[in-house]
């Protein structure tokens, strides 16, 4: 690796790494996204109800078009839920898009390079997403199906040798880091902060149109319930009723 490069990672790194102890240190966030609350915290509401979302107060201005899955990779619930939460992503009516985004919830370059990686696949290969991603949970998590214990050490090697498995091309991705890529590390350290940003207690997470968020304990845990709670409520945003919910 070029030593510049593996010199700039390091400073971002420790900038990621300082971000999410302060995050922890507010929130009381535990260091691994599997060690999240089974419960999310008590919903926030309007008239003091008890509803099954968390509200964003304000609104987070640059998501009001957005559906947005937040996820961890060494989350085991993020890994059950992801393809469906993907595939239900694809159907959502305009003008509404969706967006899978990753966060950093433990310490160490394990978290900070797999969403390094993952940024390097949206720019070079976005059509190896998905494989990237079931890659990168198989990595940090293993599959006890298969026998396969997790990565101990996640390099940034790794993470480019990850990236052409996906389906990416090894020349494109050389060439990117040489090019446009360059300060890509810079980007990592913002998905610490959505931590904060979207006042996240569990993941998965799904954040809609800036203003809720929604997690399966809010549905008891029942996938078919998690999508009809989830489908209710677009329906409301799409119909303007956002406001009421």
């Amino acid at each position: 690796m070029n030593p510049l490069l593996n010199m700039t990672l390091l400073t971002e790194r420790r900038q990621a790494l300082a971000t999410l102890a302060g995050i922890t240190a507010s929130l009381a966030l535990p260091s691994k996204a599997a060690d999240l609350p089974a419960k999310a915290g008590t919903p926030v509401t309007d008239a003091g109800e008890m509803k099954p979302y968390e509200v964003l107060n304000p609104p987070i201005k640059g998501d009001l078009t957005r559906v947005r899955l937040l996820f961890s990779y060494d989350c085991p619930f993020c890994r059950n839920y992801h393809n469906g939460l993907v595939q239900w992503g694809a159907t959502l009516p305009k003008p509404l898009s969706f967006e899978a985004t990753p966060l950093i919830t433990s310490e160490g370059e394990n978290a900070f390079n797999a969403v390094l990686g993952r940024l390097i696949t949206q720019d070079v290969a976005p059509q190896a997403i998905q494989t990237y991603d079931y890659l990168m949970y198989m990595k940090l998590q293993g599959d006890p199906e298969l026998g396969t214990p997790p990565s101990g050490r996640l390099t940034v090697t790794d993470v480019l040798r990850t990236i052409v498995q996906a389906g990416g091309e090894g020349k494109a991705v050389q060439a990117y880091l040489k090019g446009r890529g360059q300060g890509v590390e810079n980007r990592v350290s913002s998905h610490a902060r959505l931590v904060r940003t979207y006042k996240l207690t569990s993941t998965p997470s799904v954040a809609l149109a800036g203003r809720f968020v929604v997690t399966p304990d809010n549905a008891q845990g029942n996938p078919q319930q998690f999508l009809l709670l989830l489908n209710g409520m677009v329906s409301r945003i799409i119909q303007g009723a956002g406001h009421a919910l």
